[in-house]
């Protein structure tokens, strides 16, 4: 089974819009993978795996949701 995507709405400075626009288009990509990229490594960044670790959240994936 395919994984479960979530959405969730951002606000962006209109010029930070554009430029993510025109990267999508350079890239040919899109901006909703771009984002997706850009979370991912935040994510892996050594703060917020401390974070991640302390508050047990890598271990959410092992949760089951209806």
């Amino acid at each position: 089974m395919a994984d479960k995507k979530a959405q969730i709405r951002v606000y962006l400075p209109s010029d930070t819009d554009k430029i993510l626009k025109i990267l999508a288009a350079v890239k040919e990509s899109s901006v909703n993978a771009l984002v997706n990229e850009a979370v991912e490594h935040w994510l892996e960044e050594t703060g917020q795996q401390d974070v991640i670790k302390r508050l047990n959240l890598d271990e959410l994936s092992d949760l089951q949701t209806e």
